[in-house]
């Protein structure tokens, strides 16, 4: 037997008390869906006694929606006891964070109703037919134990079964260990009578869920998913994940999709009735939301790992990580034949046309307007199409006419295909992510040749987009339809609550000379009543140089004005493959788009 003295025996105690890991169990249960209430607690485990306060956080954002939401707002009747059951003073310290007075308890329970009626939002909602839960908009986070590993423990209301990446503890469906809230906040869940269906692609499990009123046939789905997971796994060189879940709502006008690390949730509208291929029209959809597995949730733009959950995270870098997405899930459509090269150059054609018609992409730059996503482009205001461009819309195209700068200047060599892939090698996701800077200079790498002239211009400046002259490298022309110049008045119209509503109009446009302003309602032209699907129509007969009287509320004001309508200082374009081309613009085609030149 070995004796110590004694004095060594309460460093030996203390030093057990620092290398204890506390243990953290979360549950929540929805006794009421009707309530709309979460009821949360949060059972902590072998608090280290140095640890007199506890700091919990409850996220201001959500991962995918670059814009603070606040999710604290929704807390009601927080409380927090020690082992025993005796009361714990705490005290909010900001508006997130509710700050515990551990009185050197080693064991607290934190526990508070979640409001969660959010639908659309695709963070939390509870209701008497199911329920969401985006972690961060629920479960606060223990400041001090984010990074620990954590359970969660689901009580779903009678009935209702829990889907998710997550998986769960064997024979415990509603039991699971996550490493650490990060992990969870990357993990949505839906509860309720969703239908689940397991399919196989590369070995891999993957699960099509789909919830809601929709009559989509799962089998077809599933089949044309199938395609799209092998094109994405082919072209990053295998999957990252060892089960993934789509998570399908379907919701009365929904529509709009978020990745996450292993999943996604995809809204889609309610579709009462079956059609022979129900589910199609939401292909590019899936392919944008499964394409982001790659691209933003692991090959990262710095700044996003670890998120900050309690502010902005500011990066210049979304032109890529969303605008180069929404450049590829089409194009690698058309490459798995899942659509067809003409329907793609008539998208081109459409891109064309809504990049020179919006103002703001000679007002503000993509690497610009990536940074000031969190005050601009989800917060649009009435001057937003006029002084501020788009990182999903510009972006897209910059990230196209990058592919063909990359691919023209190599002799078609090398691409944006070679580009991300040489970045997701370069900045994996335990990296600190990647810059503008890094990605110029892979770039310049790959192509041997100086890209700064284009990200100048392009990226970090507001010129114009060469589209004839980048078009060209893959043998496509670009021109005016004839006979398709139109009457303009310079607005789009949308819908709100069934009203016609003005939308985007261009400064200096008839619609902006006459005091037209966004989100006036439109409620009569020449007389005529107008709702958002046929306005289009009342004014498609019209010639430059006609007036028409437009009825409207303005602030609730009942106006009428006179517009006099000009030429639409953009015309219908056409995009063609030239008639001979050269054999670097065949090879720029057949590689870019994955068809033969001879295809029609």
């Amino acid at each position: 037997m070995t004796c110590r003295p004694m004095w060594i025996l309460p460093l030996l105690i203390t030093a057990a008390n620092c290398l204890a890991t506390p243990r953290l169990t979360y549950s929540v249960s929805m006794p009421h869906p009707s309530t709309h209430l979460f009821e949360i607690a949060i059972h902590i485990e072998g608090i280290p006694k140095e640890d007199q306060a506890l700091d919990l956080v409850l996220p201001a954002w959500r991962s995918g929606r670059y814009v603070i939401l606040d999710f604290a707002g929704g807390v009601e009747r927080f409380s927090a006891v020690d082992g025993d059951g005796r009361a714990l003073q705490w005290e909010k310290s900001d508006k997130e964070t509710w700050s515990i007075t551990t009185a050197g308890a080693s064991t607290i329970t934190v526990s508070y109703l979640l409001f969660a009626d959010e639908p659309y939002l695709r963070t939390r909602n509870l209701n008497d037919e199911q329920g969401f839960i985006d972690a961060t908009a629920v479960f606060m986070y223990v400041k001090q134990f984010r990074d620990l590993p954590l359970d969660l423990i689901v009580h779903p209301f009678a009935g209702w079964h829990v889907t998710t990446s997550l998986d769960p503890v064997p024979g415990e469906p509603d039991h699971f260990v996550v490493q650490g809230y990060d992990l969870l906040a990357d993990s949505p869940m839906e509860l309720g009578t969703q239908r689940d269906y397991t399919f196989s692609v590369n070995g891999v499990s993957h699960v099509l869920s789909l919830a809601g009123r929709t009559n989509i046939d799962a089998d077809s789905m599933i089949t044309w998913m199938k395609q799209i997971i092998e094109i994405d796994a082919a072209y990053w060189g295998g999957l990252p994940y060892k089960r993934y879940v789509f998570l399908v709502r379907a919701l009365p006008g929904g529509g709009g999709g978020t990745e996450h690390l292993n999943s996604c949730v995809l809204d889609i509208r309610e579709s009462p009735l079956r059609t022979p291929d129900a589910g199609r029209e939401h292909m590019g959809l899936v392919s944008h939301e499964f394409f982001h597995t790659w691209n933003v949730k692991r090959l990262r733009p710095r700044g996003m790992h670890p998120y900050d959950w309690t502010r902005e995270n500011y990066y210049r870098e979304l032109w890529l990580a969303e605008g180069g997405t929404s450049y590829l899930d089409n194009l690698l459509l058309v490459r798995g034949k899942l659509s067809s090269v003409t329907s793609y150059l008539w998208g081109l054609a459409r891109r064309v046309e809504y990049d020179r018609r919006r103002p703001g992409n000679a007002e503000q730059s993509v690497a610009a307007s990536s940074f000031d996503a969190w005050i601009k482009f989800n917060k649009p205001a009435g001057d937003s199409y006029n002084f501020q461009s788009d990182f999903y819309e510009r972006g897209s195209a910059v990230t196209l006419l990058l592919d063909l700068e990359l691919r023209e200047k190599t002799g078609n060599r090398t691409s944006l295909d070679d580009l991300l892939r040489l970045m997701y090698k370069r900045f994996p996701p335990e990296s600190r992510g990647y810059t503008v800077d890094d990605l110029e200079a892979a770039a310049v790498e790959l192509g041997g040749t100086s890209l700064k002239e284009f990200f100048e211009k392009y990226i970090f400046g507001t010129t114009a987009l060469p589209w004839e002259a980048e078009m060209a490298y893959a043998g496509l022309s670009l021109s005016p339809v004839k006979g398709s110049q139109h009457a303009w008045l310079g607005l789009d119209v949308g819908e709100e609550n069934g009203v016609a509503t003005a939308e985007d109009i261009v400064a200096g446009s008839p619609a902006y000379e006459a005091g037209i302003s966004g989100g006036d309602q439109i409620l009569a032209v020449d007389g005529w009543r107008v709702r958002a699907e046929d306005y289009a129509s009342r004014i498609a007969d019209r010639a430059a140089g006609d007036s028409i009287r437009i009825a409207l509320f303005h602030h609730n004001e009942l106006r009428e004005t006179t517009v006099h309508l000009i030429e639409d200082p953009v015309p219908t374009y056409a995009v063609h493959k030239v008639d001979k081309p050269t054999k670097l613009q065949q090879a720029i085609y057949e590689s870019w788009l994955g068809h033969p030149w001879s295809d029609q």
